[in-house]
């Protein structure tokens, strides 16, 4: 795992440096310019003229010493300055005198932006708080319409570092080479778009004495599953691995209920029991013969199969009719132990609120915005806008798990994990995952993991990881266009035989 942080905590981390370990700012500022003259030199070695679009922030002097350092090591790199004078930082106001006494050129407002072979973006950095207009909209927009390439210095301006969002137009950058750690609004999209490639720099900015506010989101890296699932024992049988409930399908959805079977044996339980319409069973049994099957109770009586399970995954394909109501709520009251619920179940809860109310402890939520959504007016005092939590879906999912006391999956390009006291990010998959059927798949997979015994929290972490690890493996052999989530389930070979 490593740190994706936000403004603030980025901000702490440089002034834990400066007043802790005595580094002027102005040293920092310099190993910033370094790193950015070194990748112009590695990744753009044909570049010869250079134009650096600096602001008045720390953003700018960073630009500005990258200016100075690329004209000495044998380039041509002239700043166009946006913003008033007046409002310049004073390392920036340094940078600006030692760049001009370098015989460095700076250009007037009317310049134009053609005929340069890269350009910088050195106008804004982390520190943008509100929408950009006047001037700068009309520099951004003028950046985005050369056929130029574009460097961005710590992220496109215009992007919010905290959540990733535009502030009114942003710059489609290339590349970006960010200082010492990467900022969250990086990996939330559109940011994550319009950073193009990313590239952290050391630059000697440490977290060491930081007292963090809050803590900042966690990158979930393929390294982390070794220490998520749990270990294989040769003499194991197919109870070791635990039992699976999955009471998914109503009629006609029997598609999701074999889904969701498939992920889950796929990733490793000893034995599933697929609870489902009676109309379903030819269908289950053919497909997913390693399968157990039992046709749903006409009274919704479930405690012969709870009392089997190790574990319950339930939603996929369940219907929100009068007999999946009665066996959301049989499930439950009666059932306190390790829990996954999808799709149709996050809904019935979403309009029964009294439901929410039995949800087992640490029971995990796996909704997509728009069952969020709904399941938000059971926390809010008006439901959230599929909008709203898109825009800034980490702090939904923190608010919901507090809410819920739940273990909260928001789903999305970039799905958002968190107990309520850590957030973690999952920053793998593809669009030729966002199909029917990838979140029952979601669903099989980590109702898997719990039946083996993996802790809620780290099965949600790691069923994530497998699901994104195993359609980003299906997306390198046959295309994202092609894929469908039966194409997940299929690779899940590739991942798990490495681990």
């Amino acid at each position: 795992m490593r740190y994706l942080l936000n403004a603030q905590q980025m901000a702490a981390c440089d002034k834990a440096t400066i007043e802790h370990f005595k580094v002027p700012s102005e040293v920092l500022m310099e190993r910033a310019a370094l790193a950015v003259r070194d990748v112009v030199l590695e990744r753009f070695p044909d570049a010869r003229r250079i134009l650096v679009v600096c602001g008045s922030g720390n953003n700018g002097g960073d630009g500005y010493a990258a200016a100075r350092l690329l004209n000495l090591a044998g380039r041509s790199a002239e700043v166009l300055f946006v913003g008033r004078h007046d409002h310049r930082t004073q390392q920036t106001v340094l940078q600006a005198q030692i760049f001009s006494r370098y015989g460095g050129r700076e250009l007037p407002d009317e310049a134009s932006l053609k005929g340069y072979d890269l350009i910088l973006d050195a106008l804004f950095g982390i520190g943008l708080k509100r929408e950009v207009i006047g001037r700068y909209a009309d520099v951004i927009g003028a950046m985005n319409r050369v056929d130029t390439p574009v460097l961005a210095i710590d992220i496109p301006s215009g992007v919010s570092a905290d959540s990733g969002q535009i502030m009114g137009c942003a710059v489609q950058a290339d590349l970006t080479v960010t200082m010492q750690y990467e900022k969250l609004g990086q990996m939330l999209y559109p940011g994550a778009f319009l950073c193009g490639d990313i590239l952290v720099r050391d630059v000697g900015i440490t977290d060491d004495h930081v007292k963090w506010e809050e803590e900042p989101v966690y990158a979930l890296e393929q390294e982390d599953l070794k220490d998520l699932l749990l270990k294989r024992i040769p003499d194991a049988n197919k109870g070791t691995y635990g039992k699976l409930l999955l009471i998914a399908g109503a009629k006609d959805m029997a598609g999701a209920a074999s889904l969701a079977g498939r992920g889950a044996l796929r990733s490793g339980c000893g034995l599933v029991k697929i609870l489902s319409d009676e109309a379903n069973r030819v269908i289950l049994q053919t497909s997913l013969p390693e399968a157990l099957f039992a046709p749903w109770p006409e009274d919704g009586a479930l405690s012969e199969y709870l009392s089997w399970a190790d574990a319950v995954a339930v939603g996929p394909g369940l219907g929100k009719n009068e007999l999946s109501l009665a066996l959301i709520e049989r499930l439950l009251m009666e059932w306190n132990g390790p829990l996954v619920a999808d799709a149709d179940a996050l809904n019935l809860i979403a309009s029964n609120p009294a439901l929410a109310g039995y949800l087992p402890p640490h029971a995990i939520l796996t909704p997509h915005p728009g069952e969020m959504s709904r399941l938000s007016a059971l926390f809010e005092k008006g439901a959230r806008s599929v909008n709203e939590i898109v825009a800034d879906p980490v702090r939904t999912a923190l608010t919901c798990a507090g809410a819920l006391g739940c273990v909260c999956v928001l789903k999305g390009a970039r799905t958002v994990i968190t107990d309520s006291e850590q957030a973690f990010l999952n920053v793998y998959g593809n669009e030729g995952m966002a199909c029917g059927g990838s979140g029952d798949v979601l669903t099989g997979i980590i109702g898997s993991l719990l039946a083996q015994g993996v802790e809620p929290a780290d099965a949600a972490k790691a069923g994530v990881l497998i699901h994104a690890l195993s359609g980003d493996a299906a997306e390198q052999r046959m295309g994202g266009r092609a894929m469908k989530a039966g194409d997940i389930v299929a690779f899940l070979p590739d991942i798990l035989s490495s681990l």
